[in-house]
């Protein structure tokens, strides 16, 4: 047994879909690259679980108090490492797979943009798996590692979430979900298939000063769609829909198709809920130059296609004009 073991996932955009995920919906989304979360275990006379750079108790002054909480939320990463854990532990009991008894420290890093909406709490959830199934030699199967995922957020902090964030990180592959009931109701899993034509002309958007935690949209949905709100049964049926229609049009390799569909997935939100007026002209931004435009996640960030290099251009200067940022997402595709 190595001495330490790393484990590594990446943030996730979604393309279409979202946030119909947790509502027996279908999404497109992946993982990239360009940022990532490391979880290191390493040997140890004891069990230890260290708090990361966001986790710390004493600031210089108000000021830094003030710009930490603004910045970083109420929480670090300690709490998602230790339900992590926990998790992990009652998965082995009930799988009655017996773990070793060496002790171990677990650390972590991450440079994930906070509060944007690329899901960087499940991906330090993603990296503390799989260092722990490395670690005890456990394995688990990608829909699995999802489920697990899901339920550290789910189950034991009661977070609302769906399950789309944790099954591109299982899979690190852009892939095409779809939740329905019914085949949960005979598999513990949903319908995950990897896509196999590639995603062209993607970018990706974001603004520092628009964090805002995914369980604040997350709740209101929630609590809609569970007391049958017509509006919101409607908008999860167009999201699905719309996630097909980009599906078939992706085959094709029809980009007006999916950027129409992008759109109108923001669209369909913006009408549903109310949301920040700041995001709202993050997104308006993005389609200035032509380009499709709509949140990767819960907001703060956003995705679309250009067309071209001289649109490509155009939203460059758009977004250095806003001081906001923009990448051509390096997105993973697992063998």
């Amino acid at each position: 047994m190595a001495q330490g073991v790393l484990g590594v996932a990446y943030p996730r955009a979604a393309l279409i879909g979202n946030p119909s995920d947790g509502f027996g919906g279908m999404t497109i989304a992946f993982v990239f690259s360009d940022f990532h979360a490391e979880v290191r275990l390493e040997e140890h006379d004891r069990i230890q679980v260290l708090p990361g750079r966001v986790d710390h108790l004493d600031w210089d002054n108000l000021d830094d108090f003030q710009n930490s909480v603004t910045s970083m939320g109420y929480y670090g990463g300690l709490r998602l490492l230790k339900a992590t854990l926990l998790v992990f532990i009652k998965h082995c009991q009930e799988s009655e797979i017996a773990l070793h008894n060496r002790g171990f420290k677990l650390s972590y890093t991450t440079n994930i943009p906070v509060l944007l909406g690329l899901s960087g709490s499940s991906a330090i959830i993603a990296a503390s798996l799989r260092a722990l199934g490395t670690w005890y030699g456990v394995k688990m199967q990608s829909w699995q590692f999802a489920d697990l995922a899901w339920r550290v957020e789910t189950e034991e902090l009661r977070i609302p979430a769906g399950l789309q964030d944790r099954v591109a990180q299982a899979y690190n592959h852009p892939v095409f979900m779809d939740f329905d009931k019914g085949h949960f109701n005979a598999n513990p899993y949903g319908k995950y298939e990897k896509l196999t034509r590639p995603l062209k002309n993607i970018y990706i958007a974001y603004s520092d000063t628009l964090a805002e935690g995914s369980e604040i949209t997350h709740s209101s949905l929630r609590e809609r769609f569970e007391t049958g709100d017509v509006k919101m049964l409607e908008a999860v049926e167009s999201w699905k829909n719309l996630t097909l229609t980009f599906r078939k049009a992706l085959e094709k390799d029809d980009t007006d198709t999916m950027n129409n569909c992008i759109n109108a997935n923001f669209d369909i939100r913006n009408k549903l809920v109310t949301l920040q007026p700041k995001q709202v002209d993050l997104v308006m931004l993005g389609r200035k130059s032509g380009a499709s435009a709509k949140f990767c996640g819960s907001g703060g960030a956003i995705i679309g296609m250009y067309k071209d290099k001289n649109m490509l251009e155009r939203l460059k200067k758009d977004f250095a004009k806003a001081n906001v940022n923009i990448l051509l997402p390096n997105i993973v595709h697992s063998t």
